[in-house]
């Protein structure tokens, strides 16, 4: 089996059916029109499962290394050379996407069940692909089945999958996907004998308990904004959303609250420093707790004594709260002329 004469035969078709249905961006140049017989699936197969014995030998090997084996190794632990390796893995490859592109239509029609039920055509193709590569490394061709027969089981489990991860908002488990697939069979039913579907009566047919009914129609109201108005306004004007009733009002769990205070201390420091001498800025940011310490106009004076840059000047308390006074009277003129005003106050 040489590589060129695989590729030969991978050589995909477009089915013209499928391209004229709203499905053809999924297929198009991946379908291939053969079918082919059980003799050639049988000898797919047997590749196949030769390839993943490897794959499995190369995983125990990296277990006892402790590390990724290289070609070298494995070739010689099997007994083989690394050409021969390289070759039954390439081989196993091609067989792999052969018996997958073979089997694309199957993946089609039983993702189009599905269809209309909240997920997107794209996801459920993509679940019964993985679902067809999973069967098919699982198929074994000694048990007599058609290879149809077997991975259909495997697409399907692909397919519910992706229905159940992609249809909703939030994710529910399978068990409720279920049973909410029961209970509409079962509305469809009882409406179809003239019946009001009610809880109890849909409980009834399926044998099931209320509160597990209730409980699962529950579970598929719909999701809504909490940015969205919680009654309707009766003068035009926005009103109170749902957010507003359970929103957290605590400054410290607001995250914009940080990053509006940072922003508020940078462009204080700006006018600051732009603004003021350095023994107003040293009086300003000690009074006003700019560095994390607020202290009064007393301890102030006595700080700037120990200073070695004002001990000749000896600042009394009286003095120091002249200059300080001074100092937030130049603030507020040069956040005047800057329109930071109401910052300076606020800070």
């Amino acid at each position: 089996m040489s590589p060129s004469s695989d590729f030969k035969l991978l050589r995909s078709f477009t089915s013209p059916d499928l391209l004229q249905n709203r499905l053809k961006g999924y297929v198009k140049g991946v379908v291939s029109d053969e079918v082919l017989p059980h003799a050639e699936v049988v000898r797919l197969s047997r590749i196949i499962r030769a390839g993943l014995s490897m794959e499995d030998h190369k995983s125990r090997l990296k277990e006892r290394l402790g590390c990724e084996p290289s070609d070298e190794q494995i070739a010689d632990s099997l007994r083989i050379s690394r050409a021969d390796l390289q070759s039954k893995l390439i081989q196993c490859s091609l067989a792999r996407e052969k018996l997958a592109m073979s089997n694309v239509r199957l993946v089609m029609s039983i993702a189009q069940k599905y269809d209309n039920m909240g997920a997107e055509m794209a996801d459920l193709v993509q679940g019964g692909l993985i679902g067809l590569l999973r069967g098919i490394e699982k198929f074994d061709s000694t048990k007599g089945f058609k290879i149809s027969t077997y991975v259909y089981w495997w697409i399907r489990q692909g397919v519910s999958r992706a229905l159940v991860d992609n249809s909703r908002t939030l994710r529910l488990p399978n068990h409720l996907h279920e049973r909410l697939g029961l209970i509409r069979n079962a509305k469809i039913r009882l409406e179809e004998k003239g019946v009001t579907p009610s809880i109890d009566r849909i409980a009834e047919s399926l044998n099931m308990s209320q509160r597990k009914v209730r409980n699962a129609t529950e579970a598929i109201s719909k999701v809504f904004s909490l940015d969205r108005e919680a009654f309707p306004s009766l003068n035009g004007l926005p009103g109170e959303t749902h957010h507003s009733y359970i929103a957290d009002n605590r400054l410290e769990n607001n995250p914009w609250h940080g990053v509006d205070e940072w922003a508020l201390k940078v462009e204080v420091n700006k006018l600051i420093d732009s603004t003021l001498q350095e023994r107003e800025k040293e009086i300003i940011r000690l009074y006003h707790g700019l560095d994390k310490e607020c202290l009064t106009w007393e301890d102030i004076s006595k700080r700037l004594l120990i200073c070695a840059i004002f001990f000749s000047m000896g600042l009394s308390r009286e003095r120091v709260r002249q200059v300080g006074l001074v100092a937030v009277e130049k603030l507020k003129h040069a956040a005047r002329k800057s329109n930071m005003e109401a910052m300076l106050v606020k800070h």
